[in-house]
């Protein structure tokens, strides 16, 4: 399969000298970085994972922005902090060139991420359980990157010590985090749109809807001809986009499938690059 690359320029920004001063990398801005041009490559991806999240939260594992090899970032859409909330979370999309892709990669490479990852434990190796995992996966040169650290950037909120790869990853994330187009360029984004997956994948768990007071539960039928067994999708099954458009239209967090006996909750998100297909 054929490469895509490029001549990665760097991002000539504030924010990006913060991160040159965190890891002392005095090389040469302009280094040749390639990636896979696949709708499904995961090129640049940070999410969280683990700690104490509701039910269903780790199944969805949305990513806080994912950048495809074909040139498509997905970031979350916000949502209103009320509940119960939409059943889907909105994710949107929008065109990255290959300069702005480029710059990113080389703000990653100018963090020192694009290599193996240092060790990123809390001080005196104190483990928060209930906190999540920051990661951060980066695909360069033919390699997958894996940084991951626990409870990134508590320490920081709480005053406590932290360490320098730790405060160099948390402002990685942190620039990425804000206004891309600050970082890549306006030029080389595309504008939003609401993404509509080709497939949704989805977790089916046994409720008790007397368990819901106020606001109740909604509980609709689930049909026949979706071709799908909600009793047979306690671990994950997929529909395709156009029967979730009909199944998942106007649902929220308290909507409640019931087939036969059983009446089920369900956590729900679109199949986005480097998901797995159940």
């Amino acid at each position: 399969m054929n490469r895509r690359s490029f001549l990665a320029a760097i991002a000539g920004t504030p924010a990006l000298a913060l991160l040159l001063a965190a890891c002392g990398d005095d090389e040469s801005t302009a280094s040749q970085l390639s990636y896979e041009p696949n709708p499904d490559e995961v090129v640049v991806r940070i999410g969280y994972e683990g700690g104490f999240v509701p039910a269903g939260t780790a199944f969805v594992n949305l990513p806080a922005l994912l950048i495809s090899g074909d040139g498509r970032a997905f970031t979350p859409g916000a949502v209103p902090a009320i509940f119960p909330g939409p059943l889907i979370m909105p994710m949107f999309v929008r065109s990255i060139t290959p300069e702005g892709l480029g710059k990113v990669l080389q703000l990653a490479k100018d963090a020192g991420l694009i290599g193996p990852a240092p060790d990123y434990s809390l001080p005196d190796d104190v483990a928060i359980t209930d906190a999540s995992d920051t990661v951060v996966v980066l695909s360069v040169n033919g390699q997958r990157y894996e940084h991951r650290a626990n409870a990134l950037g508590i320490e920081s909120s709480e005053g406590g010590p932290s360490t320098p790869a730790r405060a160099n990853l948390l402002k990685f994330v942190n620039l990425l985090g804000g206004d891309l187009a600050a970082i890549v360029g306006g030029t080389n984004l595309g504008t939003d749109e609401l993404f509509v997956a080709d497939q949704y994948r989805f977790q089916a768990m046994v409720v008790d809807p007397t368990q819901w007071v106020e606001p109740s539960p909604t509980i609709v039928e689930w049909p026949d001809d979706v071709g799908v067994v909600l009793a047979e999708s306690l671990q994950c099954a997929t529909v395709a986009g156009a029967d979730a458009e009909v199944l998942f239209a106007g649902a929220t967090q308290l909507t409640f499938f019931e087939e036969g006996d059983e009446v089920y909750q369900l956590s729900v998100a679109g199949v986005l690059p480097g998901d797995a297909v159940c």
